[in-house]
């Protein structure tokens, strides 16, 4: 994962927090469930990381959703300008 702050990182990191929150899991839990480190996951929900494929279905696996599900999510935020 590499670190930057793109406008689609941003809204990664928002369409994941808000399917965590939405789960109700804490990040401990979520990064638990996807076996993800609780500071990758924390980096890229502040949208400070490219996170990279494998991460992307790991989460979404924890998550239990669909990965396009949180593709479609990303987009929606992304072009929201609730930013």
């Amino acid at each position: 994962m590499g670190e930057t702050q793109e406008p689609h990182n941003l809204a990664l990191g928002r369409a994941v927090y808000r399917l965590r929150s939405d789960a109700g899991l804490s990040l401990r839990q979520l990064a638990d469930r996807a076996a993800v480190p609780v500071e990758d996951l924390r980096l890229i929900e502040a949208g400070g990381v490219d996170a990279d494929w494998g991460t992307l279905r790991h989460l979404a696996a924890g998550l239990e959703v669909e990965l396009a599900d949180v593709f479609r999510l990303t987009e929606e935020l992304e072009g929201s300008d609730d930013q």
